[in-house]
């Protein structure tokens, strides 16, 4: 499988203007615009890790594209470079105006004594989490189907990572959008983000080619684990594509179809086209990623059924 002649184009943002500064955990997280574009965008540096198969910024525009192909709304995202820094343009997923709150506010409202610090996640889970997006809508411009609400979507959300083995759904890596006082919109979760903790992103090429030679790469995608939701210690991890079905259950027999159709659209063929349009990868990393896709998805539409 080589990599197409239509791969993926590099936005030069170097000329892109400092539009503001966030402080999140350890990290800086600076703000760019530009005149063509109406919303600001995040600058992500590459860290540059020499035995992983690919970089955060490739990582990070696949999930973005895999999101879009099985309809989760999510942040679009452009490879970059600014000077010699590699990286990736993230655009905000907020409209001009609206304020965006994390997961861990609110499920501070929903669940007594709520511990975001807590090893073992209590609380953050399905039935609390919709509990939490009672009151808010799907995600503007989201392209679902009317009717949908905001967990309606967070379950796509879920459905996704059980596609892609995202494995850093906790309560910061999702929110809600507020919109500005006097503004006749609704309230509602905010497109999905940052998916750098996907697809398999610590292996290294080796790890990669190990796994096509030894017919691993479904054994390997099953051991996923959703290790950023409540777990009682001392009993299995529950997998990704178990937290995704539970979520769906907790849905409409329509929504529950909805991603189960959504997932079984996704086809060899797009998820290929996707993964060679990736520039730079070895043949091997892309064979792994692909099947490593499909065979979510197959483990998914059992799930779901």
């Amino acid at each position: 499988m080589k990599g197409v002649s239509n791969e993926w184009p590099t936005v030069d943002a170097s000329a892109w203007t400092l539009a503001g500064v966030e402080q999140q955990g350890l990290h800086a997280h600076e703000w760019y615009r530009h005149d063509s574009e109406r919303r600001t965008w995040l600058f992500k540096p590459a860290r540059q890790e020499r035995q992983r198969a690919f970089g955060e910024d490739i990582v990070e525009k696949l999930g973005s594209e895999l999101a879009r192909l099985l309809g989760v709304p999510a942040a679009r995202v452009e490879l970059a470079t600014r000077g010699e820094v590699r990286g990736v343009l993230v655009e905000d997923a907020r409209p001009p105006d609206w304020e965006l709150q994390h997961g861990r506010v609110l499920m501070s409202e929903a669940v007594e004594d709520y511990n975001p610090d807590d090893r073992e996640h209590r609380g953050h889970g399905p039935q609390a989490i919709q509990t939490a997006l009672r009151r808010f809508a799907s995600p503007p411009s989201s392209g679902l189907p009317p009717g949908f609400g905001a967990f309606d979507a967070f379950a796509g959300y879920l459905v996704f990572d059980a596609l892609v083995a995202h494995v850093d759904r906790h309560d910061r890596n999702w929110a809600v959008l507020v919109p500005p006082p006097g503004s006749e919109s609704s309230e509602a979760l905010c497109a999905s983000f940052d998916h750098a903790a996907s697809l398999g992103f610590t292996l290294s090429p080796a790890d990669c080619a190990e796994h096509l030679r030894a017919a691993s790469v479904a054994r390997w995608a099953s051991q996923g684990k959703a290790s950023r939701f409540e777990h009682v210690r001392g009993t299995p991890w529950q997998s990704l594509v178990t937290l995704a079905g539970t979520a769906a259950r907790l849905c409409t027999d329509d929504v529950r179809t909805y991603w189960q159709d959504r997932a079984r659209s996704v086809s060899d063929r797009s998820v290929a086209d996707i993964v060679g349009a990736a520039p730079a990868l070895p043949d091997t990393t892309r064979r792994f990623l692909v099947e490593l896709v499909l065979a979510n998805r197959r483990r998914l539409l059992d799930e779901l059924s």
